[in-house]
């Protein structure tokens, strides 16, 4: 019986020890630790979630089909200059989710089913009517939940938030808890700002490109760009681009040093979306600029063959590809 009451009296003293322990970096003692202490025992505290500290609960509704509608008037506007190249006489009018084109013949419904397979006809008699296939639909309603998903992610990264939780709820809602924040409109301002993309050339002829890390930690972006303020020249920026370890899931972020003055912007696109590589089966970004867009791009990768254009969004760099 002793030995009983021995064994539970032990095992209760172990247990407060550790609770002890976890909580000290909770405390405003954990300060005054010796240094062998925090780098031996755990120097992370407790996270406290909403229930227990408060913090903010937002649901985002991603607008899936106003997607659908803007990619409609997409294909509308190419199928004009689809048909005009063609050397057939159509009038194309878009309406909400339908593309009406008169008159209706072969040649053009031809024409129109061969270049856009996506397309289903829901009418055909003394005109052509054409909708988005609901495959089709599905896809743009998913790949603009999944981009806004990891839009709001980066920019929570940014908010310097400690376990933070974002994810998808149904078809088109984004759940983020924000635990502890005592701001929530500047948080709201952050989640909610119109996203820029921009294109921008690397300076990878810089002195000092050739100086700054390869990769560092998340969280050293600051110490980075203090240690090389004084170098950057005065029409460069250091911006970073996140890597993840595939196996591992570990982040690194790697400096880039770029053009401030963006090469190109986001509304010369005319469409972007992410296509799985058939050789490879890795994701890859497919952009196709408008008239505008298209010969800029032109001019501006003639110019600098064998250098490296950045894709940024949000001030995050995504990739930046060689141009060959």
């Amino acid at each position: 019986m002793r030995k009983k009451i021995l064994w539970r009296l032990s095992l209760l003293a172990i247990t407060v020890i550790l609770a002890v322990i976890f909580f000290l970096p909770n405390t405003p003692a954990f300060q005054y630790l010796p240094d062998w202490w925090k780098k031996n025992m755990p120097n992370k505290g407790i996270v406290l979630g909403l229930d227990l500290q408060g913090g903010l609960h937002l649901v985002f509704e991603v607008e899936g089909d106003k997607a659908v509608e803007i990619t409609t008037e997409r294909y509308g506007s190419q199928l004009k200059a689809l048909l005009a190249k063609n050397k057939l006489t159509a009038d194309v009018n878009v309406s909400g989710l339908d593309i009406a084109i008169s008159p209706s013949n072969h040649d053009i419904r031809k024409v129109v089913e061969d270049s856009y397979p996506n397309l289903t006809p829901v009418e055909t008699g003394s005109k052509l009517i054409y909708r988005v296939s609901d495959k089709e639909a599905r896809k743009i309603k998913d790949t603009g939940a999944d981009q806004a998903l990891e839009t709001i992610r980066n920019r929570i990264d940014q908010f310097g938030v400690s376990e933070p939780t974002i994810h998808r709820q149904g078809e088109n809602e984004i759940v983020v808890q924000l635990p502890g924040v005592k701001d929530p409109k500047r948080a709201i301002d952050l989640i909610g700002k119109t996203a820029q993309l921009e294109f921008k050339l690397v300076d990878d002829e810089a002195k000092v490109a050739a100086e700054m890390p390869q990769s560092i930690m998340p969280g050293e972006e600051d110490q980075v760009l203090q240690q090389f303020a004084s170098k950057i020249p005065a029409e460069d920026e250091i911006l970073f681009e996140k890597k993840v370890n595939k196996e591992t899931g570990a982040v690194r972020k790697i400096p880039v040093l770029l053009k401030k003055q963006a090469a190109l912007t986001g509304d010369l696109l005319s469409d972007a979306k992410v296509n799985l590589d058939s050789r490879y089966s890795e994701p890859y970004v497919a952009i196709s600029f408008n008239d505008a867009g298209a010969k800029l791009f032109e001019e501006i990768t003639a110019a600098n063959v064998k250098k490296r254009l950045a894709i940024i969004l949000d001030n995050t760099v995504y990739s930046a590809p060689v141009i060959q």
